[in-house]
């Protein structure tokens, strides 16, 4: 039985890979509503735990941390499910990028030997968008999360190598959740590639890959996606306190 964090484990993706994983490990849920957390925790059952907080502030970072440290000594696995669709750069840096850096070097000494999975989109976009710093407008911001997010893997995956802990990114599907009119109308509400990540034995020792929602590898341009890049650009935002 693995302990496993799931930040945004109250709602859409977030929940759909919750309810794969209650039965079998000891859960806690990370989000910023007390009421939707509390009502996962009445479905899913004894064996999941809910922690309040909000992940664009450094207070709630430390909140969180607190709360996790406070029901379990070690993460075996750490899901990266929360963020939202930004309406400013500012949000997009903190909810989206920020916000899973700090809490996951803030429970690094927690995840030695453990994963890290980090939630993103598309593999066809990952692939085809070029990196840019504009976040001019909605489409722009869509593409710079995208972007920022696959080189923020390979930033934590280079950071926590030594302490064998290993960091993904993979691509859960179309799923239902509040995040966009589209998203509500959905029927899907499995994620079964957030169990295989987690849990099994066939990526032991595999970091900084990027899967798709089948569990396969999506092989992403080297020149383009590398830790030597992802220093550089993820780099200068870890200077902006949130």
């Amino acid at each position: 039985m693995k302990n496993i964090v799931i930040t945004g484990g109250s709602s859409g993706v977030g929940l759909a890979i919750a309810k794969d994983l209650a039965v079998d490990n000891n859960l806690v849920i990370v989000g910023r509503n007390l009421a939707k957390a509390m009502h996962v925790k009445k479905q899913l059952g004894s064996h999941v735990n809910v922690v309040v907080g909000d992940l664009s502030q450094h207070s709630g970072v430390k909140a969180v941390i607190s709360g996790i440290e406070n029901l379990v000594s070690h993460v075996d696995v750490l899901i990266h499910c929360a963020g939202i669709v930004p309406k400013t750069a500012t949000d997009n840096i903190n909810y989206n990028l920020l916000s899973h850096y700090y809490l996951t070097l803030g429970l690094s000494d927690m995840l030695h030997e453990g994963r890290v999975l980090i939630v993103t989109g598309n593999p066809l976009a990952v692939k085809r968008i070029p990196i840019s710093e504009n976040q001019s407008h909605a489409l722009s911001r869509a593409a710079w999360l995208l972007t920022h997010k696959t080189l923020l893997m390979y930033f934590l995956a280079e950071k926590l190598k030594n302490q064998q802990t290993t960091v993904n990114s993979f691509y859960p599907g179309d799923v239902r959740s509040n995040l966009m009119p589209y998203t509500q109308t959905l029927q899907n509400t499995e994620v079964p590639v957030g169990k295989y990540l987690a849990t099994s034995t066939d990526v032991v020792g595999i970091t900084a890959n990027f899967f798709d929602q089948q569990g396969n590898p999506v092989l992403l341009k080297s020149n383009k996606y590398q830790f030597e890049n992802a220093e550089k650009i993820i780099g200068r935002y870890l200077e902006q306190p949130i």
